[in-house]
């Protein structure tokens, strides 16, 4: 008996199909494949936005606590105030979790004072130097600059008219370059500047100790402590503080956010205010588990 004919075209046809079932298949996956990459880049997108809006709720915080001060306490500012309560190392939510730190930049010498007449602020600056270890002969170099450019943007600046690196990094700690803001006063809030910087503006260890011991005490330093101690409050210093820097981390989801904000603070003829002088928003990589 003959075995049936195979019809020659009946494979080919087969081939067709399979060809094209796999070709259906390939574009459905890629459909699927990149309807998955458009939901995960909308929630990305979402978790990013939400994680912005958590950080400037935070900040929010900040101007309102900084803002109700004014009211409450407005001859004194130090981090044993009611409004510090705002600066939390992290804080969970529904939504997400957040932290938030304040850095009071009147705790720090701002180096534009040097270029102000006299020679009482590069002996100051002299004697910080020495404190650190580095040259006190910079000071004068230092000063010099600060008159010929004006206004630097940072300490960091300094580097460009040859004050060395390690000079720089030694008195970053105690030393600052103040923004224009108005104005309030460039001056050091003895209520928060490091035990260094007070033994360089009292000019005395001792009177740096006993505030010191004070400060720990109570949370402030008074002009009834400087009485006690036979002190008189140097130059271009103050109780109060008008310059913050605010910076805040928030996470929703996979996306997390830095906010940070240099805020500005003011209580004089044209009231009271605390406004926002920038604002940079970075992203940060998501935690890792």
């Amino acid at each position: 008996m003959n075995a049936p004919r195979r019809d020659p075209e009946g494979g080919v046809v087969l081939i067709n199909v399979l060809v094209m079932i796999a070709l259906a298949s390939t574009v459905v996956y890629l459909m699927l494949s990149e309807q998955e990459t458009s939901l995960s880049r909308v929630a990305r997108m979402s978790d990013a936005v939400q994680a912005q809006n958590l950080a400037l709720g935070a900040e929010a915080s900040v101007l309102d606590a900084l803002r109700a001060d004014l009211d409450t306490a407005p001859d004194t500012d130090h981090f044993g105030e009611p409004w510090t309560r705002v600066i939390q190392e992290e804080v969970t939510l529904g939504t997400g979790r957040f932290s938030v730190d304040v850095t009071d930049l009147q705790a720090k010498y701002d180096i534009h004072l040097l270029a102000g007449p006299g020679v009482g602020q590069v002996e100051l600056m002299s004697r910080l130097l020495q404190s650190v270890d580095q040259p006190p002969e910079l000071a004068p170099r230092m000063a010099a600059i600060v008159r010929r450019v004006s206004e630097l943007q940072s300490i960091n600046d300094l580097r460009f008219y040859g004050i060395p690196d390690p000079t720089i990094k030694a008195i970053a700690p105690y030393v600052a370059a103040l923004p224009p803001s108005g104005q309030l006063p460039r001056t050091v809030n003895l209520n928060t500047a490091p035990p260094l910087l007070l033994e360089a503006l009292f000019k005395n260890q001792s009177y740096a100790l006993r505030l010191e011991s004070i400060r720990q005490q109570t949370g402030e330093i008074t002009r009834a402590n400087l009485d006690g101690i036979g002190a008189i409050r140097p130059e271009n210093t103050n109780w109060t503080s008008g310059l913050y820097d605010v910076a805040i981390m928030a996470e929703v989801g996979d996306a997390r956010v830095r906010l940070v904000s240099r805020l500005v603070r003011q209580n004089d003829l044209g009231g009271k205010s605390v406004s926002v002088l920038t604002r940079r928003f970075m992203s940060d990589a998501p935690p890792q588990d």
